[in-house]
């Protein structure tokens, strides 16, 4: 099912299946990349654009046997409530995590949009999750600017390469954003240049089913854990 939410000129476009942001606009054009399929130099097909979940991890499952960023951008949401401004989706677990219920909401703003990620462990033992949020800015024909440096060869964010901190600045071909969040705050910088974007994505721990899963946070049996991701410009 597509929703739209809408605050002034900004618009908000969300797809029930994978929970996706298909697209983030205003008068001045787009914010995201439009979520669309391109086809790499060898002929295969790939998702990119928007901006999903990466439920419960982020990058390579490791040891858990979960894929490439989770099961979340890849199963069906429920709506639990919506308005013209917001909607709450919701997500049963799978495989180890059938215990655990996921809550997605998206609330657009006048000049930006929030989305936040609680995970609820009903069960009886702990579970380890890193999630993040996958956006896909897009560049417009322009090369960016993060925290201020000029990125005129995006080549080298063909493998991922990380920066912390709770603020993130973005500048664009026609606004300047402003990336925040308290319990994402390592960023991966990465595209593949299918398309005119840069993903910079707030994540937990970065790779950490892959590299390092003490890095993980630990979701108690009875517990929930709360995951926000501001963007204003």
């Amino acid at each position: 099912m597509d929703i739209k939410l809408c605050s002034g000129s900004t618009m908000l476009k969300i797809s029930t299946n994978g929970g996706y942001v298909t697209s983030l606009s205003d008068e001045f054009g787009d914010i995201l990349f439009p979520k669309q399929t391109l086809t790499t130099t060898d002929g295969a097909e790939k998702t990119r654009g928007g901006l999903h979940v990466c439920l419960p991890n982020f990058g390579p499952g490791g040891a858990s046997g979960l894929g490439q960023h989770g099961y979340g951008r890849t199963s069906e949401w429920a709506i639990k409530s919506q308005s013209e401004t917001s909607v709450e989706l919701v997500l049963a677990g799978v495989g180890e995590y059938m215990s655990m219920e996921s809550y997605l909401t998206y609330k657009v703003l006048e000049r930006g949009f929030t989305a936040q990620l609680r995970l609820k462990n009903g069960g009886d033992l702990p579970l380890k999750v890193a999630p993040a949020f996958h956006p896909y800015w897009c560049l417009d024909g322009k090369a960016p600017e993060v925290n201020g440096v000029y990125h005129d060869d995006l080549a080298k964010f063909s493998e991922a390469q990380f920066i912390s901190g709770d603020t993130v600045r973005l500048k664009l071909a026609s606004r300047d954003l402003v990336l925040k969040s308290d319990e994402l705050n390592q960023w991966a910088q990465w595209t593949d240049q299918l398309g005119d974007y840069l993903c910079i994505e707030p994540s937990q721990s970065g790779f950490s089913f892959d590299e390092d899963i003490s890095r993980a946070d630990i979701l108690g049996a009875g517990e929930e854990l709360k995951y926000s991701f501001t963007v204003t410009w």
